[in-house]
């Protein structure tokens, strides 16, 4: 498996609001729809929860991911791997507008290996929306499937001390997110 350091993925498919899909199963439909910090549940689910940063820095975007952040660029663009137990399970595209950067929500940009779910679930974080999506087939997100399954993701916009950001979380097929039960893994 070849990964492309020096560009971004992205996460192209067609977004809509929850209520308009049909779900394969109640656990996806679950995970989609899960209120909390997806970091903090992926770690419920493993002994060792890590960070494989793919890339980070200024980037395009796509329009349709201009027109959910409703923020003009230039945009800070951050593609990570979420593992469980050193396995791939989320695909994680975060977008930040330059603006954002300033004040209190600077910190995002500084994150490294750290999980940007820390910074959204404090006092200053705040989910504004959120839509789903089928990940379109032709997506270089399947780079790091190792099968051809049908991907869903999520998408947030969110607003962090006041500055917005956009987050899509894909779940690849070694995630909890597509078999059993929806609860916490044995440990």
């Amino acid at each position: 498996m070849t990964i492309n350091y020096s560009q971004p993925c992205g996460a192209d498919g067609n977004w809509q609001a929850p209520q308009h899909f049909v779900f394969p199963s109640p656990v996806l439909a679950d995970w989609l729809q899960y209120p909390g910090s997806l970091t903090a549940r992926l770690r419920e689910h493993c002994q060792q929860f890590s960070i494989k940063v793919l890339y980070e820095g200024f980037s395009e975007i796509a329009p349709h991911e201009q027109l959910a952040l409703a923020c003009a660029g230039p945009y800070w663009v951050r593609e990570v791997l979420l593992c469980c137990d050193g396995v791939n399970w989320v695909f994680a595209r975060s977008i930040i507008p330059q603006s954002s950067l300033e004040g209190d929500a600077a910190a995002v940009s500084q994150l490294a290996d750290k999980p940007l779910g820390e910074l959204l679930f404090t006092g200053q974080g705040q989910r504004q929306s959120i839509e789903l999506c089928q990940i379109a087939a032709a997506s270089s997100i399947y780079q790091y499937a190792d099968s051809s399954q049908p991907l869903w993701g999520r998408r947030s916009r969110f607003l962090l001390a006041n500055a917005p950001l956009l987050v899509a979380e894909i779940f690849l097929p070694d995630c909890a997110a597509y078999r059993g039960d929806p609860g916490v893994a044995a440990s």
